[in-house]
């Protein structure tokens, strides 16, 4: 259902000529709710290079003090395929392979993956809204909604904002982003 009204609404939304990037860097502040381990906030850092003009790696790291004394971190890596609708729209697809850790007396790491399936439409040459599905199966499959959004506040260097909301974990994340140009080859 969601990806049917995100259908019909973001293509009358993106009039801007300006593409979505898929390299750039980032850094912020994450807050995650985990129901079985309480609640905390960290840091979170990664990025994403474009391969070529469908095809960008993705990498993350991100961590967070829990209540009760808990640890959570985890390492992400993995590919995504950006297809472009219309001018200002694009459809992307990832998938990540994950390692995670909640440092607490009887828990392991734990490895397991994610799929996400999402919209990226450019409102105008400096906002960007982004929605999608994403799927995770590490310590247990959970299924979240996704929305965010990015705006350019200078050049190349842009602040975001991310929410995804699940049975079991909600994240929210603010933070910065800086976009590189990529090589000639791949414009």
């Amino acid at each position: 259902m969601l990806v049917s009204c995100l259908g019909m609404v973001l293509p009358r939304l993106a009039p801007a000529a300006v593409e979505p990037g898929y390299t750039y860097v980032e850094a912020g502040y994450l807050h995650t709710d985990f129901d079985r381990h309480g609640d905390g906030s960290g840091l979170l850092a990664g990025g994403s290079y474009a391969l070529n003009r469908n095809i960008h790696a993705v990498a993350a790291y991100e961590t967070a003090d829990l209540d009760h004394g808990a640890d959570y971190s985890a390492v992400s890596v993995g590919l995504g395929l950006n297809l472009p609708l219309r001018p200002g729209l694009d459809l992307v697809g990832r998938a990540r392979f994950i390692n995670a850790d909640v440092d607490r007396p009887g828990d392991d790491d734990e490895t397991g993956f994610s799929l996400e399936g999402l919209a990226r439409v450019m409102i105008n040459p400096q906002l960007e809204l982004n929605g999608g599905v994403l799927y995770e199966d590490v310590f247990d499959s959970n299924t979240a909604l996704e929305l965010g959004a990015v705006y350019e506040v200078v050049k190349n260097v842009a602040i975001g904002a991310g929410l995804a909301v699940s049975d079991d974990v909600t994240r929210f994340n603010l933070g910065v982003r800086f976009y590189f140009t990529p090589p000639a080859q791949l414009r």
